[in-house]
């Protein structure tokens, strides 16, 4: 008898089977999904292959980074693996560079690269006791997976007396649903620390040695199941790390004395700026803090700028420094708008500043922390003289900000008088790093587009559309004509206008008869009146756990695709096998208008003494029955990346949606 296997809900299989009874309906096209790079991230200058796992990515012909510093090409494509070869170029940023393949089923979702100033080493299996650690010298970034259960990674270095080194493991960061812990162990196996979920799902760990010799790294998987998509790259390094900086922001054109707020800072540093004509001074590095002293260009532009720490290790990570012409805050308890402040927001202790307005006045409240790298969690309250409550606000939704603890009112005063804003943290950890900016000002009306989304296939001959949402701050009621840059060749776009009353419009593309799979551009999507493309923030997540990172991205691949006959979907998603064993699952057969050839089944990354029966769907036919064997010495495991695969007889090949093999 076929073994059992775990099942989607009975409604859900009904639904499945009986799909060939229905009308035929168009068929969605499985587009590339990347779902992690292996290493995560090189130096700069550095040639190398990597491994890129997913689902629908055969004959990718194409890899699109979003900014020059990094190129891509097409190695080898297969229906679930490429081997990429990148080339950063010398003078590289340090951090996250972001790409997507396109293949003729259309453009894939972003992953992260990240270019880093340490040595890289690759993980070398076997690792997973201290007898097998890899020995390694640091500093290092050591590019490691965690891609099979029971496996644990396990590092041995040397380190000197006295010296302090940060380990700091990035996962979650990189866009990896891995969620690892880090355990720091002396030669003799005894833990001196355990790290987890300092940054995000991240571990972090700041370790001085009071003694000379061998020691371990110790990377452990806190999930039931490993998977092939866990990585993560582990930094051993004297390097600082930094977190936040108080004041967080400064006038174009001032000098200002403030404190970086991080770990390993000690010795000389140099402060490095991601924008041109700034200058600084590092006055004083106390450990935990820096003293430093900038200078802004009288023509910096306003907005976010980051910074970072040059030591002798290396460049810390970076910080962010907020340039704002806004009328600083002179001191005391009265303001008048428009003014900025800069503060520290603190627990049970608000900030209290007094204003006067008239009847009918409005006044924009905004705060500038969380978003920007302080830990604040701010609650923002306007009260009159009595000490009542007029507005209120915790955390606002700031388009493009994810989990946001920043607060923002827009409140129109009924009647004049004297009233109060007050400010305070939430968390009821409280220091000298909890910076923010509070900014009070009447309206500014204005506007920024944002898309539907970052990618679009579209079809030959076929018209497609995006959706351009305007966001209209502070009572902007002026309509906005669109305009789309760099369009594909034979691809064009309708002119748009969005009226005053409108909070979106449809761009509308047009695609000429002729043209081939695999044509795209990077489009981008512009507005008179904002100099700033439309953009959309994009979750960067893989590996199944709960890791993840986001990206704004300000431009959207454009890619004609082939038209798919058909569409494959299991009605299980994990198959449970015993050696020697069988088991049968339905896999259906959802087909386009007039298509009734058969197909034909076969697998891709099917584990080693697991065959599966020949099968194919019959002219006309909405399901196959699948049946799979393991050999009696079939090594037991998960295994979750296998692809189902049909090709009909005109050659088209589709797939379903991975399942995996659990194998007792």
């Amino acid at each position: 008898m076929p073994l059992a296997i775990k099942k989607l809900p009975v409604f859900l299989c009904a639904a499945v089977l009986a799909a060939g009874s229905e009308p035929a309906k168009p068929i969605e096209p499985r587009v590339p999904k990347l779902n992690s790079v292996f290493p995560q991230g090189a130096q700069p200058g550095a040639k190398l292959r990597v491994e890129v796992l997913g689902e629908f990515i055969d004959r990718a012909q194409t890899v699109i980074f979003l900014d020059p510093a990094v190129h891509g090409d097409v190695v080898e494509s297969t229906y679930t693996r490429l081997a990429l070869d990148f080339t950063t170029t010398p003078d590289a940023p340090l951090g996250p560079h972001y790409f997507r393949v396109v293949t003729p089923r259309g453009a894939s979702n972003v992953l992260l690269f990240r270019i880093g100033d340490q040595p890289h080493i690759l993980e070398k299996e076997p690792n997973s006791t201290f007898e097998q650690a890899q020995e390694v010298t640091i500093p290092a970034t050591i590019n490691g997976r965690l891609d099979r259960d029971g496996d644990f990674d396990f590092y041995r270095f040397h380190a000197d007396k006295g010296q302090s080194w940060i380990f700091d493991l990035r996962a979650a960061r990189n866009g990896n649903g891995l969620d690892a812990a880090l355990i720091l162990a002396d030669a003799k196996g005894r833990r001196l620390r355990h790290s987890e979920d300092v940054f995000i799902w991240d571990p972090f760990i700041q370790y001085t040695f009071e003694e000379a010799g061998d020691y371990y790294a110790i990377v452990q998987p806190t999930h039931r199941h490993n998977d092939p998509n866990f990585a993560y790259q582990l930094d051993i390094r004297t390097a600082p790390h930094v977190e936040t900086i108080s004041p967080i922001s400064m006038p174009p054109g001032a000098t200002l004395e403030a404190t970086v707020f991080g770990a390993g800072l000690t010795g000389s540093g140099k402060l490095w700026f991601e924008a041109p004509g700034f200058s600084a001074d590092v006055l004083e590095m106390r450990g935990t803090t820096a003293r430093v002293r900038i200078q802004a260009p009288a023509d910096a532009r306003e907005g976010p700028v980051e910074l970072a720490i040059s030591t002798p290790g290396g460049r810390s990570n970076p910080a962010t420094l907020l340039i704002d012409r806004t009328p600083i805050h002179s001191g005391g308890a009265e303001i008048h708008a428009p003014v900025s402040i800069n503060g520290v927001a603190r627990y049970r202790q608000p900030e209290r500043f007094a204003f006067d307005v008239k009847a009918g006045d409005t006044l924009v409240f905004e705060v500038r922390a969380q978003r920007f790298g302080s830990p604040v969690d701010s609650l923002v309250r306007i009260v009159d003289t009595l000490s009542n409550q007029v507005a209120g606000n915790d955390d606002y939704n700031f388009p493009g900000s994810h989990f946001s603890k920043d607060s923002y009112l827009s409140h129109e005063f009924k009647e004049g008088g004297r009233f109060f804003v007050e400010i305070r943290n939430l968390w009821k950890t409280t220091g000298e790093d909890f910076p923010y900016q509070l900014l009070v000002h009447p309206p500014q009306p204005r506007f920024e587009l944002e898309l539907e989304m970052d990618s679009r296939y579209l079809y030959a001959g076929a018209p497609a559309s995006v959706k351009v949402k305007v966001l209209r701050q502070d009572g902007y009621k002026e309509p906005v004509r669109v305009e789309v840059k760099d369009l594909p060749p034979g691809v064009t776009a309708d002119p748009l206008q969005i009226p005053g009353d409108k909070e979106e419009g449809e761009l509308v593309f047009h695609v000429a008869a002729g043209a081939k799979p695999g044509t795209y551009g990077n489009i981008r999507v512009m507005a008179a009146g904002t100099p700033r493309p439309a953009w959309k923030s994009v979750r960067i997540a893989s590996g199944g756990g709960e890791g993840e990172t986001f990206v704004t991205v300000d431009q959207a691949t454009l890619a004609v695709i082939e038209k798919p006959q058909f569409s494959l979907e299991a009605a299980v998603e994990t198959v449970n096998l015993v050696r020697g064993g069988t088991a049968e699952f339905q896999v259906a057969i959802s087909r386009a208008d007039g298509f009734s050839t058969p197909v034909h089944f076969f697998f891709e990354n099917l584990p080693a003494g697991v065959t599966a029966r020949e099968a194919t769907g019959l002219p006309g036919a909405a399901n196959v029955t699948i049946q799979l064997t393991a050999a009696k010495d079939a090594r037991p495991g998960r295994f979750s990346r296998i692809a189902i695969l049909g090709r009909a007889d005109d050659g088209q090949v589709q797939q379903a949606p991975h399942v995996t093999i659990a194998l007792d």
